[in-house]
């Protein structure tokens, strides 16, 4: 229900007092009017309701096991959903999604994480390495694919300056499409707001679920619509290997009429940091790894198996028409609650406290789909995360893993490859992104690689 304008709006300090946020009230009071008035804006927008309120994982008892298509099912029907989704590629009914909100904060830097110098020869960035992919793509198609890049305010303008001084790597004006994430107040374990510094609140960037809300908000979504994009191919910058080429994923959503495909591959192990893919009477769900404890994800169902067995690695598929039906009927994702160590405004200087984040998750969409299923892929050629500094799921380790799957491809199209330890192949995805574009475009110049190098 709308408001009625001619009705006055309560005093903040009424609403305030109301949510158990007194200590604002006295803040407020400390402040220069033109602070006040901005910071009174920004606390009449918040949703109290949705921030008292966090989303909760399913219990064990509810759980079922999800539909997924495995390698074996693949190896029967991949062809045709390849056709398939070759076809949405070539009538242009296709885009790509590029999340990439996060700073380069556990790597070491203040920038944004997909302005990190990840490729080991040439020292390309995350964005310039997810970038060439799309290029790559557009150009076997013969056309521009739309690459929609998603920022957060403390990584929107920098990014943009990164593309314009790259000049997009090679994306034109019109087909990149940078658009900025929502955020949502930082909590203290009482629930309380809490402050970065006078007049301001400490807010996080609404998490990944954010692209929903902010593709409306923004106008891409319309916009998509009226261009004919029927799918979007979701990926995460800090995956090295995330493929936006991948007509069998796009034909599997387009054969079964779903709404969503999320990929998933079976976890390394109990404690893999992923969510997991589950059933919740008869809809799919990912439940987060900061939802669960080491003893829930050891728990094990009548197979045997581990009941939280599959991990995502954060590739979707969606389909436009699901994402404009959630919008028109004003579908919100939930928040989810975590607790993190926090530098707030407290007492007069800024302190590190215990503090609560809050943050939307994409996968949330998938129990409001009619038609989901999950769709097994191969660790080894779809992921390959940048999460650490070292240590698992870093730099060194990607690198590494994008190295082994290059020498497979070349050692697949005759090259015979002998690397000496340590030693790592770079394969510019302006020359090929997938295996099937090496084997089109490899002219057999070379025969051997004993050394680490890059092919451009």
């Amino acid at each position: 229900m709308e408001r009625d304008p001619r009705c006055p709006l309560p005093p903040v300090s009424q609403l305030l007092r109301q949510q158990g946020q007194e200590h604002l009230v006295e803040h407020l009071a400390t402040l220069e009017p033109a602070a006040r008035t901005r910071l009174e804006a920004r606390l009449r927008c918040i949703d109290w309701e949705e921030l008292s309120r966090p989303a909760t994982p399913p219990s064990l008892e509810q759980l079922e096991p999800p539909r997924v298509i495995t390698l074996a099912e693949r190896l029967g029907r991949g062809a045709a959903w390849s056709r398939l989704g070759e076809e949405a590629y070539r009538r242009g009914q296709v885009a790509v999604l590029l999340v990439a909100g996060g700073q380069g904060t556990r790597l070491g830097r203040r920038e944004p994480k997909g302005c990190f110098p990840i490729m080991p020869h040439s020292g390309k960035s995350l964005y310039q390495l997810q970038a060439e992919k799309v290029v790559s793509l557009s150009r076997r198609l013969g056309h521009p694919v739309p690459l929609l890049l998603m920022t957060s305010p403390a990584t929107d303008e920098p990014t943009r300056a990164f593309f314009a001084a790259a000049r997009g790597f090679g994306l034109t004006p019109d087909q990149l499409r940078i658009f900025c994430q929502g955020t949502v107040p930082s909590t203290d374990a009482a629930g309380r707001l809490l402050l970065a510094g006078p007049g301001e609140l400490l807010e996080n960037p609404d998490g990944h679920g954010g692209c929903f809300t902010a593709l409306v908000a923004s106008g891409n979504l319309s916009r998509l619509r009226q261009e004919g994009i029927r799918y979007l191919v979701y990926i995460q910058v800090d995956n090295v290997l995330a493929p936006v080429d991948d007509p069998l994923l796009v034909g599997l959503c387009a054969a079964e009429g779903a709404e969503v495909i999320t990929k998933v591959l079976p976890k390394a192990h109990p404690d893999e940091r992923v969510g997991h893919l589950l059933r919740v009477g008869g809809r799919d769900h990912i439940v987060e790894y900061t939802e669960l404890s080491s003893e829930d994800v050891r728990r094990r169902g009548p197979d045997g198996e581990l009941i939280y067995r599959w991990g995502s690695p954060a590739l979707h598929c969606f389909s436009t028409a699901f994402l404009a039906r959630l919008a028109e009927a004003g579908f919100r994702l939930p928040l989810h609650r975590s607790r993190k160590p926090l530098q707030a405004y407290v007492d007069g200087q800024v302190r590190q406290v215990v503090g609560y984040k809050s943050e939307r998750f994409i996968f949330d969409l998938l129990p409001q789909a009619q038609v989901s299923l999950g769709l097994e892929v191969r660790r080894e050629e779809e992921f390959a995360p940048v999460k650490n500094a070292v240590g698992d799921d870093s730099p060194d380790t990607a690198v590494r893993l994008a190295s082994a799957l290059y020498a497979r491809w070349l050692e697949a199209v005759g090259v015979r490859v002998a690397l000496p330890p340590g030693a790592l192949i770079e394969l510019s995805p302006l020359l090929a992104a997938t295996e099937s574009q090496l084997r089109q475009r490899w002219d057999g110049r070379v025969r051997e690689i004993t050394a680490g190098c890059l092919l451009e």
